[in-house]
């Protein structure tokens, strides 16, 4: 199978090529996250999306002005559609990595929020990425549009990709965790294994296979308290503040992956602590290099 992976040097790009290249009978083309600017050009593209039957679109960009996160997911999806219209198979299939950052604000936050959900994004990046949802509906292609949850693990980048990712850091560098807020702000994380093993389950699923919209995540949120304690608990010696008069934003909410369990066979395998401890043991290797 002739597969094509857009943002590969990325965190999520990076664990899907590797899962990937393992795989007998693959053939990997990829397009590493720096070089956005190939999507400027849909004639640049040919090279990339030819021949390809199954194509992984993570590539975007998701901190920067409001103008380079609209045109690094909207105008980049765009292109690469049109790309494969002009130059790829007559029929690949698609898998969008999206966010949960495309659903409305919700006044309750333990709600388990479903696909059915109102998609009423209240960020840049949300409304990008929901407008690159609808470009991949309309294409026509086969497709899977992936939700996500907070995905977090070893080789995420710390004050960018994860909190979790940027506490593990902190506490192996020995900087105390100065945290907004009173610390009782949950997220839904889920380990960037279980999210992998998803893409390609979506990716290669040959029966039965029905384009949409699917949730993934872990099912419940978890408080970044929970998350210290569990760094503190694995032989982490770190201090943690609270910041109780800083806004910190909206509460995450857990995202109901019933559709994707049921139609791909799929449950996530990592407990918190696991992918915490895992993630902890990457950078203490990583620090000490």
């Amino acid at each position: 199978m002739q597969v094509g992976v857009t943002g590969a040097s990325g965190f999520l790009g990076s664990h899907l090529t590797n899962a990937l290249n393992k795989l007998a009978g693959f053939k990997v083309n990829t397009v590493k996250s720096r070089s956005l600017k190939k999507f400027s050009d849909i004639n640049k593209l040919k090279s990339f999306v030819e021949n390809l039957d199954l194509i992984y679109h993570i590539a975007g960009v998701n901190r920067g002005t409001n103008e380079e996160i609209l045109k690094g997911n909207i105008q980049t999806t765009f292109n690469l559609l049109e790309a494969m219209k002009k130059y790829g198979k007559s029929s690949p299939r698609i898998i969008f990595t999206s966010s949960s950052q495309v659903y409305k604000k919700i006044r309750q936050p333990e709600k388990l929020i479903s696909e059915t959900y109102k998609a009423e994004p209240e960020t840049i990046f949300g409304i990008a990425k929901k407008t690159s949802e609808d470009l991949i509906r309309l294409s026509g292609f086969e497709h899977a549009i992936i939700r996500l949850a907070n995905v977090y693990g070893p080789g995420c980048r710390p004050n960018y990709n994860s909190v979790i990712a940027t506490f593990c850091h902190k506490s192996v560098i020995k900087e105390p965790l100065k945290i907004d807020g009173d610390g009782y702000q949950k997220r839904d994380f889920i380990y960037i294994e279980d999210v992998i093993k998803a893409m390609i389950l979506a990716g290669t699923k040959t029966d039965d296979f029905i384009s949409g919209v699917y949730n993934i995540g872990s099912n419940r949120t978890t408080s970044l308290r929970q998350v210290v304690r569990s760094i503190k608990s694995l032989g982490a010696k770190t201090k943690a503040s609270y910041s109780l008069n800083t806004s910190t934003g909206k509460n995450s909410f857990p995202l109901d992956a019933k559709r994707f369990r049921k139609q791909f066979k799929w449950a996530p395998k990592t407990t918190l602590r696991s992918g915490i401890k895992n993630t902890l043991l990457w950078f203490q290797k990583e620090v000490a290099r």
